[in-house]
């Protein structure tokens, strides 16, 4: 089996983004580099760009998705309150 190292250092530049090892700016410089030292290929210089886009994405949308459940529990928990509130009222009131 022959090694492959501009596929290893893609790979890993890669699987270093997807799990938070480093910064996406900081693979983009590494990317850059190797490509400068002909260790990697433009078209894999290419697919560490296009994970980094990827990964931003996914995290955006993740951002996104878990500020829009924060609303609606707050929400939810407002109208609750709100409805306790109101009927604390009513009873007292009601004499």
């Amino acid at each position: 089996m022959i090694f492959d190292l501009s596929k290893f250092l893609t790979e890993g530049l890669i699987d270093s983004v997807n799990n938070g090892l480093i910064p996406s700016d900081l693979a983009t410089v590494y990317a850059g580099n190797y490509l400068v030292k002909s260790l990697i290929t433009q078209t894999q210089v290419t697919q560490v760009s296009d994970a980094i886009i990827a990964y931003k994405t996914a995290q955006a949308e993740a951002t996104a998705k878990a500020s829009k459940e924060a609303q609606e529990v707050a929400k939810r928990s407002d109208s609750s309150l709100a409805a306790q509130v109101s009927a604390t009222v009513d009873h007292s009131s009601v004499k």
